[in-house]
């Protein structure tokens, strides 16, 4: 008798909730959703002494853990992962960062100044090169560049032809090459430098 006593108390309990969400929702959009949400869990109240009697409300409970655990864990995953990529990424920026004073301290014996610094490296991670340099592009001088306010100036449209295209490096930008090709072990055709005078 206790079971059945419990069993309309808790029925009783959840339609005055029910009715003073109802209330307090009036005529919102969200009316319909909580309606049929409302009514799901009413079903389980008024079947739950049936899945007790027939020993199906264990099998609901690991079916809804399993559901909860399944659905953390994906998040988890998601998380984990946004997690990896920014390391990674924090990582290489780093890496690319050394490379790039590395490449400054190799020049400067040369007496030249990077103006610009550009670097690619293999970022699949299933590739067996994963993290190797594939190009380095330099542009740099004899004179340290003073950081001046840059003014837009506009140009002419230019024409170049196909043997303008072609250029020949000079005996220092070969010299830098192949100083970077030995140091990073990498093609010298994967490297572009070019030094202004």
């Amino acid at each position: 008798m206790e079971f059945v006593y419990e069993w309309v108390r808790n029925i009783v309990i959840y339609l005055i909730l029910n009715t003073v969400i109802m209330n307090l929702l009036g005529s919102s959009s969200y009316k319909k959703y909580v309606s049929i949400v409302s009514g799901m869990i009413l079903l389980l109240i008024v079947l739950s002494p049936f899945l007790k009697l027939l020993r199906m409300d264990g099998i609901m409970d690991y079916y809804l853990n399993s559901n909860i655990y399944n659905s953390e864990a994906r998040d988890f995953k998601r998380e984990l992962k946004l997690m990896e990529d920014k390391q990674r990424d924090e990582v290489f920026t780093d890496y690319k960062e050394k490379i790039k004073e590395q490449v400054e301290e190799l020049i400067s014996k040369d007496g030249l100044y990077i103006y610009d610094f550009d670097l690619v490296m293999n970022m699949d991670e299933d590739s067996e090169d994963f993290g190797h340099i594939k190009d380095i592009k330099i542009e740099a001088g004899y004179e340290k560049y003073e950081s001046a306010p840059v003014q837009k100036i506009s140009i002419d449209r230019i024409v170049i032809s196909e043997k303008a295209l072609q250029k020949i490096d000079s005996p220092e930008e070969i010299q830098i090459k192949n100083k970077l090709s030995d140091f990073y072990n990498m093609e010298q055709d994967n490297i572009n430098i070019n030094i202004q005078r």
